[in-house]
């Protein structure tokens, strides 16, 4: 054999050895990335799990009394709710995927449910949806408390949903919180960059401007918008 036939031989080794060395590496990414997603909902049911056994402070936030977000129960809990919602927000995911991964970190949801990513979501356990729900780009939902969302809901983009707060004595705010349940009933549509803040309870078939701040009770069947938001018009 040629010492050319010899070298030759040895590039297409290396450039075959080359090839299986980046296709290994391709699958290896490829069946991380799905089914990375799964073991991150384990750690949450198991976190999950461990506060209810474990943190009187996760039933102190849940019932809107003062509480340390930083038990160590409870955080852990919220940083495995943040893993998955990372999961969530993964570019190229497949809907089946996602609506899985929402299966597992929502408390509870109806059917035909969109959330476009990125979204972000505190603990998502305390984050209850009706049917037929879409939110748009950038939503952000702190579920501290309880937020209950009823069915045929819009939200546009960079909605912020919030029902964490703090004392107003600066050296209780060092260490402790509480939280404020939220309530949007059936056939709500909120504009982009809206605001609703803690305790608030909205309607049935109300329409929030973009860029309101919720600061109070909306009742049903009107138009609100301003900061604070205010009745611009009834619907019915």
């Amino acid at each position: 054999m040629s010492v050319k036939s010899t070298a030759g031989n040895g590039a297409s080794i290396l450039v075959a050895s080359a090839a299986a060395s980046i296709l290994t590496s391709l699958a290896i990414r490829y069946i991380d990335r799905r089914w990375r997603w799964r073991s991150k909902c384990r750690k949450l049911r198991h976190a999950f799990t461990l506060a209810k056994s474990n943190s009187t402070h996760l039933y102190l936030m849940m019932e809107g009394k003062p509480y340390d977000c930083d038990e160590i129960h409870l955080s852990n809990f919220r940083d495995a709710a943040h893993e998955l919602v990372a999961e969530y927000n993964v570019p190229g995911r497949i809907r089946e995927e996602r609506t899985s991964i929402l299966q597992s970190l929502l408390g509870s949801c109806g059917s035909e449910i969109c959330i476009e990513p990125p979204c972000y979501i505190d603990y998502g356990r305390n984050l209850h949806v009706g049917n037929n729900f879409y939110a748009n780009f950038n939503v952000t939902i702190l579920d501290c408390a309880p937020v209950t969302i009823g069915d045929n809901v819009f939200l546009a983009p960079g909605v912020h949903i919030y029902t964490a707060t703090h004392p107003l004595d600066a050296v209780e705010r060092r260490s402790v919180e509480f939280a404020k349940p939220v309530t949007i009933g059936d056939d709500v549509w909120i504009g982009g960059a809206a605001i609703i803040l803690p305790g608030v309870r909205i309607g049935n078939r109300v329409v929030i401007a973009a860029g309101a701040v919720v600061t109070a009770d909306i009742d049903d069947d009107v138009m609100v918008g301003g900061v604070p938001a205010r009745v611009i018009k009834k619907l019915r």
